[in-house]
């Protein structure tokens, strides 16, 4: 789980001193590029959105496969040593998860009224 994690973001002590870059921060870069100028993209950041892409889907693919893979092998061995086995959130309860509350709305986080 770990190794997927660091294809995605920086891991590195020291945050963004040590200008360790990942797909994340390489994204942020692009998308700045993009949004500071007025003009259309660029032939370079057009083949950059690509690569991303190609280099999202990849990780995609591995965090899938050791969710699907190796997650229940690993929660097997937890049973059997009668510890709490991890649970899969699907994609709905992470999103909504992620959505402010009423009371958090009213208390004035995540909302501009």
């Amino acid at each position: 789980m770990d190794a997927v994690r660091k294809q995605i973001v920086a891991t590195t002590e020291g945050g963004a001193i040590t200008g360790e870059e990942r797909l994340r921060e390489h994204t942020d870069q692009l998308y700045g590029a993009i949004l500071s100028y007025e003009g259309k993209p660029a032939d370079y950041q057009i083949a950059n959105i690509d690569a991303l892409r190609r280099e999202l889907d990849d990780v995609t693919k591995q965090f899938q496969q050791l969710t699907t893979k190796d997650l229940p092998t690993l929660n097997d061995t937890l049973k059997a040593r009668a510890s709490r086995p991890f649970e899969r959130s699907s994609k709905q309860e992470v999103n909504s998860a992620r959505q402010p509350s009423r009371s958090a709305a009213k208390a004035g986080e995540w909302c501009d009224e």
